[in-house]
């Protein structure tokens, strides 16, 4: 759902980043928000959402273009959907096919090598998030 990704730290990686979704399980009203968020942010009421949003796996990965400070990214997009100190700007989001169960750790890191190989087969095709 998010192309503009906020952090309170910034880095130099640009390139393929594999996105894992974190341990905490989202309440039903975490949900709600932000739905309704990126359907007002969106301009679009009939945005298609998950039915489910899995936890502590590998959901698949984007392309990170861009790493910009607040006020570069505030130059940029005036209407831009974060307001973290840095923004991860995001395109060509690929989700996998099988979602692999796994812990994350702190800020960016390099996935085990096998996982890394497994992930790398099953992108689908295409993706709508």
């Amino acid at each position: 759902i998010k192309i503009h990704e906020g952090r309170t730290w910034y880095t130099q990686h640009r390139g393929r980043l594999w996105i894992h979704a974190g341990s905490k399980v989202p309440t039903e009203g975490d949900v709600k928000q932000l739905e309704n968020f990126y359907r007002l942010h969106t301009g679009d009421e009939n945005i298609q959402f998950p039915g489910h949003y899995p936890t502590s796996c590998l959901l698949g990965s984007v392309d990170m273009t861009e790493g910009l400070a607040q006020e570069e990214y505030r130059e940029q997009y005036p209407e831009g959907e974060s307001s973290s100190p840095y923004v991860f700007i995001c395109t060509n989001p690929q989700e996998l096919m099988i979602k692999f169960p796994m812990s994350g750790k702190h800020k960016l890191f390099k996935l085990d090598p096998k996982l890394h190989a497994a992930a790398k087969k099953t992108v689908k095709k295409t993706c709508d998030f």
